[in-house]
């Protein structure tokens, strides 16, 4: 069967988080393709930093407040790499198109609306004029140890807290969306106290990238479904995330017990006499095999994506070695992911939070509130 949404066409003003619908009006600001070139475009530009697949959309989403509290547009430039691409993009379908590596997003391939600006018919003069936004300089922040929010968003505060700017109250007070007809609740709530906690800035920013994701990553999360469940997703399906590699170096990690006896929980009394379908997303072999040879006899174990020949290889030297497949394949595991209604995290996990916050901004709003999670390793930043 098919997926359980259309991932290739998510927006929908009635479904989305007002901060991720302010991310839009400022990233997708109306006529922006417009002759002549607006001069009140304002652009950020990033270079996308080396870092595992979950850690590297989450910084996305953190250089996106940066962008956001200055009312910019972030646009992300080529990595530095032989070949202009992210160390994430799959080689065989990722191509830098009419052989000009200055105007490929490394998002592009995976991700369409996040960057409309990129659709506009530019001229070569117009495009580097865009491109000459301010620039950060993310080696500056990593060489300073900068890397907290303060230096990120200049408007947060000593608790982890992202106070809204006036650009922020503008879009949802002055230009509300028409098809609203009473003021959004979350306005009570926020704009008039001025902030936002971090995690609702990286639920939205993520829910906004995933407004849009291109039919390549829709295909292979298809494969995958095909290919493990036979073509059907079991209606009871449970996902686990194991995060264990190279880990233990920045958390305790949670033992295959805790993991086995958070799937009971969530399963409730039915776990030991009925048929239970567990998803294992993993990319530790040694974690995957634990989980199933100990997990009861009624319960069935499915597993897709990458899996890393030792469980302490670094997933960007597998990235580079697979020359980029494991992105395509760890995108389209992640639609499988969410193909259930109960999910087993830690939340310690880069992974672990992507796969919470799609959970919370994407299906929960599309099936009424239908998931629900245990955390064995609850954790924010």
């Amino acid at each position: 069967g098919a997926l359980r949404f259309d991932w290739t066409n998510l927006y929908d003003v009635e479904k989305m988080s007002p901060l991720a619908l302010s991310i839009d009006r400022i990233q997708n600001p109306p006529d922006a393709c417009a002759r002549p070139l607006k001069k009140d475009l304002k652009i950020k530009r990033l270079k996308m930093p080396i870092s595992g697949l979950g850690s590297n959309l989450h910084l996305w989403g953190r250089y996106l407040c940066n962008a956001h509290d200055n009312e910019e547009i972030l646009m992300l430039e080529p990595p530095e790499s032989e070949d202009g691409l992210w160390m994430w993009n799959d080689q065989r379908y990722c191509k830098v198109l009419d052989g000009q590596p200055d105007t490929f997003s490394p998002l592009a391939c995976y991700f369409g609306h996040h960057e409309s600006l990129r659709s506009c018919e530019f001229t070569e003069d117009e495009h580097s004029e865009l491109m000459n936004g301010t620039a950060i300089d993310t080696h500056s922040i990593y060489e300073n140890a900068k890397f907290e929010w303060p230096s990120f968003c200049s408007y947060v505060d000593s608790e982890n807290n992202y106070p809204f700017n006036q650009a922020v109250h503008k879009v949802l007070v002055e230009q509300p969306l028409e098809v609203h007809a009473s003021p959004y609740p979350f306005l009570k709530k926020h704009v008039k106290e001025q902030y936002a906690k971090i995690a609702e800035w990286n639920s939205a920013s993520i829910e906004y990238l995933f407004q849009s994701v291109n039919p390549l990553v829709v295909n292979e999360a298809q494969r995958q479904i095909n290919e493990i469940f036979d073509g059907s997703v079991p209606a009871t399906l449970v996902t686990v995330h194991i995060r264990w590699g190279d880990k233990n170096s920045e958390m305790k990690l949670a033992t295959i017990k805790e993991y086995l006896d958070a799937c009971k929980a969530i399963i409730g009394g039915s776990w030991a006499t009925t048929p239970q379908h567990i998803y294992v997303a993993s990319e530790d072999p040694t974690a995957i095999e634990k989980f199933k040879s100990h997990m009861p006899r009624n319960w069935h174990a499915y597993v897709s994506g990458p899996t890393y020949r030792t469980g302490m290889t670094h997933p960007t030297s597998s990235a580079g070695e697979s020359k980029g497949m494991d992105g395509l394949e760890s995108m389209g595991a992640l639609l499988v992911a969410l193909e259930a209604n109960r999910y087993v995290l830690t939340t310690q996990s880069n992974w672990s939070r992507l796969i919470n916050e799609l959970r919370m901004s994407i299906v929960d709003p599309r099936c009424g509130d239908c998931t629900e999670m245990f955390d064995v390793r609850p954790g924010e930043y």
